[in-house]
């Protein structure tokens, strides 16, 4: 695993900002989509709502998209995203006009109590150190205030997932990688350490379909695989791509999903 995770994330989202909304907004679970499933809980729960972590701004967008703008008065936006890429912040504005803020997850530029909620859409098992995350998120947020957060998760699958993922995770010798871990095992105790109750904590099988080579490189242009040589990388890639090709209805890669919802005491 690589040693300098900051520096791997800071060329990552510099030289692929945007990739991981476009491949998200692909995934599926019946009609759901993540960005449905972390938006759904947080809805209409109060007037300023904070997106942690924010990328290229598709949950902050769909936020203040759902709850409208008409009542924002000259106290704050409704909805206002974090994140510390530049790159991804600047798609976030153009893509979608949202209203975002470069700040890191640990030190965030916001007086005590000032949201009614926050979303951190895949972000959790990026920004480090999760405790004192979850510590500043709990400051930002007043007592009663919803956190609902999506990480990366090993389940669940389905025996016919292991198809595509285990030649995949063969040819690249490794899983998608994260600062924080795939499962974030000591999240639910982090968030209790932190001042949340916890809520749920649930997984939804999500699969992204891949029908040939475009589909295939924009998957594997979300991923974090620090470590992976361009050889083993190319291979998994070109393999995905021909088991899509040749199949009519491409082929489903499995993405594990798993949701936390917790409340501020």
């Amino acid at each position: 695993m690589t040693a300098d995770w900051p520096g791997y994330l800071d060329e990552f989202h510099q030289r692929y900002a945007g990739y991981t909304e476009q491949v998200l907004k692909r995934c599926t679970a019946g009609r759901l989509t993540p960005y449905a499933w972390i938006i759904r809980p947080v809805a209409g729960r109060g007037r300023q709502v904070l997106d942690l972590a924010c990328g290229s701004g598709a949950v902050t967008a769909a936020l203040d998209a759902e709850s409208g703008r008409e009542d924002v008065g000259t106290s704050g936006p409704r909805v206002v995203g974090v994140d510390r890429s530049m790159a991804e912040l600047a798609l976030a504005h153009q893509r979608h006009g949202a209203r975002v803020v470069c700040a890191d997850a640990t030190a965030l530029p916001f007086a005590p109590e000032s949201f009614d909620a926050a979303v951190c859409s895949m972000g959790l098992m990026v920004v480090q150190p999760l405790a004192a995350t979850l510590t500043e998120c709990a400051r930002v947020l007043r007592p009663g205030g919803m956190l609902a957060a999506t990480v990366a998760s090993a389940v669940p699958l389905r025996p016919s997932d292991l198809v595509i993922l285990g030649p995949l995770t063969a040819r690249l010798r490794t899983p998608p990688q994260f600062p924080g871990g795939g499962e974030l095992a000591g999240i639910t105790d982090g968030l209790a350490e932190a001042g949340f109750d916890l809520m749920e904590d649930a997984r939804e099988r999500f699969v992204f379909r891949v029908h040939g080579r475009r589909d295939a490189e924009l998957l594997f242009r979300a991923l974090y695989l620090p470590d992976v040589p361009d050889e083993r990388r190319n291979a998994a890639l070109q393999w995905l791509a021909d088991r899509g090709r040749n199949r009519p209805d491409g082929v489903e890669v499995a993405i594990p999903i798993r949701r936390v919802i917790a409340l501020r005491r």
